[in-house]
C-alpha cells in the first residue's frame, strides 16, 4: 500500500488548482482532506473521497503571495476505514498572471512591408483580460540585405 500525491510547486492566487491524488492497491474508499496553511493559519481547505485515483480542487484566496504549506491528510479521525496518511509540502503562491500572445499575419517579411500584428492578452486560466489596458509592442528587425535593422516601439491602447 502507498500513495502518490500530485501538485503544483507554484499555486496562483484566485485560482482553483486541482491535487491529484492516487491510492495505490486500495481496498476501500479513503477520505482525503488537503490544507493551503500561511504563517500556521488554514487560508483555504478541500476534501473528496478517492478509491484509486481522484482529483481535489482547492481554490487559492486572492491577494496571497509567498511560502505557504499543502497538508493532505487521508481518513483524518476515520481510523477505521481506508488508507491513513498525512503528509505536507512548502508551495510558492504567486499572483494571478497574465500572458500574451503575439499574432502576425506573416512568418517573414521583406523590407519596407508593413507589418500586421495581434495581441491576445489572457488570464492564467487562459480566459481573455477584459480590462483596458496599455500594452507597449518591441521588437528587433535583423540586418537584411545590407541594412542594419533597429529597435522600434509600438504604444497601443
Amino acid at each position: 500500500r502507498g500513495y502518490l500525491i500530485a501538485a503544483p510547486s507554484v499555486f496562483r492566487s484566485g485560482v482553483e488548482e486541482a491535487i491529484s491524488v492516487t491510492i495505490f492497491n486500495s481496498a476501500k474508499e479513503t477520505t482525503v482532506q488537503i490544507q493551503l496553511v500561511v504563517k500556521g493559519e488554514a487560508v483555504s481547505r478541500s476534501h473528496g473521497t478517492v478509491l484509486d485515483k481522484g482529483t481535489i480542487k482547492l481554490k487559492v484566496p486572492s491577494g496571497l503571495r509567498g511560502q505557504a504549506h499543502l497538508k493532505v491528510w487521508g481518513n483524518r479521525h476515520l481510523a477505521e476505514e481506508g488508507y491513513i496518511f498525512h503528509n505536507y509540502t512548502t508551495v510558492t503562491i504567486d499572483s494571478k498572471g497574465s500572458s500574451v500572445f503575439i499574432q502576425t499575419d506573416k512568418p517573414v517579411y521583406k523590407p519596407k512591408q508593413k507589418v500586421l500584428i495581434n495581441l491576445f492578452m489572457v488570464t492564467s486560466d487562459l480566459r481573455p483580460v477584459n480590462d483596458r489596458v496599455k500594452k507597449t509592442v518591441f521588437f528587433h528587425s535583423e540586418k537584411y540585405d545590407g541594412v542594419l535593422g533597429s529597435l522600434h516601439f509600438i504604444q497601443m491602447y
